[in-house]
C-alpha cells in the first residue's frame, strides 16, 4: 500500500523530500499529482536518475513538476530508467528556484507595463538574473575576483552562476560548490515557508575557527572561506560594493 504525503504537510515541501531521498540513497520512484496530472521522479542509489511529467522527460519534466504549487506524493519501487538527468540535485533544485524566480519577474513587469507603472531601476537591476560568463576574457568578473584577492581574511572564494554551477575557484576542493548549492537551496526553502525575503548571506563558523560566508545575489553566489579574523559583515559589505561597481561599469 502507497502511502501519499502532503506537499505542505509537517512543512516538508516537494524539494526537502527529494533531497531527503537523496541523502537516504534510496532507489524508488517518487510519483508526484497536482489537481489532475502526475508525474515521476526516479531514483537510483539516491541520486536522480530521471524525470517525467506529460509527455517531457529527463531535467525539462523535473522542472515542470518542481513548479507544481502544493503537490502531494508517495512513494513506489524502483524502475530501471535511462540516466537523463546528469547534473547535481541541489542544481537542479537552484536551477528550478531561479526559474520561479525569473517569472515572479516577468509576472511582476508585465503587470507595472499593464498599469503604466514601473518599479525601481535599482530593484530591476537586483532582481534580473543574470549568468556570468567563464572569468576567461570576462573583464568584470576579474574585477571581481581581484576585489576578492584583495581582502585578507579571504583563503578561498568559490563564484557560482545562478544555476548552482562553479564558474571559478580559488580551491582544489571541488566538492565546496555543491555544499554552497546545497545552502542557497536550503535558504530558499526557508525563505518560501516562512514568507520572508532573502537569504541576503549565510554564514557559518567552523569548528577549526574559520568560516563560510556565502552571499547570492547580482546574478551569481559568492562562496569565501574567511581566516579567524575575518568579520562576515565587513566582507559582506565590501562585496556588495565591489558587486554595485560592476553594474556601474
Amino acid at each position: 500500500m502507497v502511502q501519499t504525503v502532503g506537499g505542505q504537510i509537517g512543512g516538508v515541501s516537494l524539494a526537502s523530500f527529494l533531497q531527503m531521498l537523496e541523502q537516504e540513497r534510496k532507489s524508488c520512484t517518487l510519483v508526484v499529482n497536482c489537481e489532475d496530472r502526475s508525474g515521476c521522479f526516479f531514483f537510483d542509489g539516491g541520486v536522480l536518475v530521471d524525470a517525467c511529467c506529460d509527455d517531457q522527460v529527463g531535467e525539462e519534466a523535473a522542472f515542470s513538476l518542481l513548479a507544481w504549487s502544493n503537490p502531494s506524493f508517495s512513494v513506489t519501487d524502483p524502475e530501471d530508467r535511462l540516466q537523463r538527468i546528469r547534473q547535481p540535485l541541489a542544481h537542479l533544485l537552484l536551477a528550478a528556484a531561479t526559474r520561479h524566480d525569473e517569472r515572479k519577474f516577468e509576472e511582476q513587469q508585465q503587470g507595472q507595463q499593464a498599469t503604466g507603472t514601473a518599479g525601481p531601476a535599482r530593484q530591476e537591476e537586483e532582481e534580473r538574473p543574470r549568468v556570468m560568463a567563464d572569468i576567461q576574457g570576462n573583464a568584470v568578473l576579474r574585477r571581481l575576483v581581484e576585489s576578492i584577492i584583495a581582502i585578507p581574511s579571504v583563503k578561498h572564494y568559490y563564484i557560482l552562476n545562478r544555476q548552482g554551477k562553479v564558474i571559478t575557484q580559488s580551491s582544489r576542493n571541488r566538492k565546496v560548490g555543491d555544499f554552497i548549492t546545497y545552502c542557497v537551496v536550503s535558504g530558499i526553502q526557508m525563505r518560501k515557508v516562512l514568507n520572508v525575503k532573502g537569504p541576503h548571506r549565510i554564514h557559518m563558523v567552523l569548528d577549526n575557527g574559520d568560516s563560510m560566508l556565502i552571499v547570492p545575489g547580482g546574478g551569481m553566489i559568492i562562496g569565501l572561506l574567511l581566516d579567524e579574523n575575518g568579520s562576515a559583515a565587513e566582507v559582506t559589505a565590501g562585496l556588495r560594493q565591489a558587486i554595485s561597481r560592476m553594474g556601474d561599469s
